[in-house]
């Protein structure tokens, strides 16, 4: 009788890999999601403490405070995953040289093209991930902290205003005082409001009063049944009239960059793709940077990371610090050349690749040699 043999399916051995394969996607997952989140507690711990202080001063409403955090603890996660992998490579493969496990493997047959390939495993899915994220993630995370922002304008000025305290807004030109604010109605009682403009003042007492947003935005502090007193200080000619309804502008002509978020950030990425402005472009550009740089820096990462037995515990992270320096700030100029228009959009777009490439290429013609790398081409030896 003929025994049948249990053979396993195509499927479970393709996706069955190597023991190094695994070994380094296991490393390279818990050292990169370690960096990345020392790298966005830092940064959102910053903005943290932004929102957090304009939540106590009022111009954001404390049930939207957590929101906020999280948007932009997702959002700084998307912009800083390029640098994270990149630092993440480093280490791990700055690790395995110190501990003599490249010399192992390199007497083992493993060149620079195994590598790669095992490297790949963890790179283009974190590439492919990066992409969605940046392209379709990052516009909706914005567009949902300027929906908050936006829903939030309609009541900051009111959550502002301190009861027996005197409130200044306008930069100062308009100070406001009343003694009690009702929160259900938003009705302020005995209202005094000081108002400047040039050289000329006004002082209006009010018994009552409440805060109206216009159509297009503005506010302003609408005064009922009061006086108003309006010269200028130190001249005799003032005006005073009486009035059954009186408003006062109180909004700050500047806008807080801080605060408010770019137009083209919160665009569809697909109608960016339809769009000929310069700064929709620019804005295109910049969420291609993030999947285009964890594919460039993941292939620069593997041959600076060759360092000695015996150097420092970090091996060559300063130098990755430096170039990713470098790589963002010339990110930063091409998308300012494409908003100026002061070069062709294909050079603005690839300049910067092109130069990553270059370096990849310098950097492993550096660590293998130069005839390694024309035989490797010319096919006299493999990878």
């Amino acid at each position: 009788m003929n025994s049948t043999v249990f053979k396993p399916s195509f499927i479970k051995q393709w996706v069955k890999l190597p023991v190094l394969d695994r070994m380094l996607i296991l490393e390279l997952s818990k050292t990169v999601l370690a960096v990345l989140t020392v790298l966005v507690t830092i940064i959102v711990s910053r903005k943290f403490l932004s929102i957090l202080t304009k939540a106590i001063d009022g111009e954001i409403a404390a049930g939207t405070l957590m929101t906020l955090l999280g948007l932009k603890f997702l959002g700084t996660l998307i912009i800083f995953l390029p640098a994270a992998q990149f630092l993440g490579i480093l280490m791990v493969f700055g690790r395995m040289y110190r501990d003599q496990e490249m010399s192992v493997l390199a007497s083992s047959g493993v060149g620079y093209g195994r590598l790669y390939r095992a490297v790949a495993w963890f790179v283009i899915p974190l590439c492919l991930l990066s992409a969605y994220m940046s392209l379709k993630t990052l516009p909706w995370s914005e567009a949902k902290v300027q929906s908050l922002l936006r829903q939030d304008e309609k009541t900051a000025d009111l959550r502002g205003i301190k009861p027996g305290r005197f409130n200044e807004f306008s930069r100062g030109d308009v100070v406001l005082y009343t003694e009690s604010v009702d929160e259900e109605n938003g009705l302020m009682k005995k209202v005094f409001v000081q108002s400047r403009s040039g050289e000329k003042n006004g002082v209006t007492v009010a018994d009552s009063g409440y805060l109206k947003q216009t159509v297009t935005g503005s506010h302003f502090v609408v005064l009922n049944k009061g006086i108003r007193y309006q010269g200028t200080p130190g001249h005799v000619d003032y005006i005073i009239s009486e009035f059954d309804e009186y408003a006062v502008k109180i909004d700050d002509d500047n806008e807080d960059e801080d605060t408010l978020i770019k137009r083209e950030s919160t665009i569809p990425t697909a109608m960016l793709f339809k769009s000929q402005n310069p700064r929709e472009l620019a804005e295109l550009q910049r969420r291609f940077a993030v999947p285009f740089g964890v594919l460039m820096l993941g292939m620069l990462a593997i041959p600076i990371s060759r360092v000695a037995p015996r150097s420092g515990v970090y091996g060559n992270v300063v130098t990755a610090f430096l170039i990713f320096i470098v790589y963002f700030n010339l990110q930063s100029v091409s998308q300012g050349l494409v908003i100026n228009g002061k070069a062709p959009l294909w050079l603005a777009f690839s300049g910067v690749y092109i130069l990553m490439l270059l370096t990849i290429a310098i950097n492993l013609i550096k660590s293998v040699g130069l005839r390694w790398c024309w035989q490797v081409l010319t096919g006299r030896t493999g990878l």
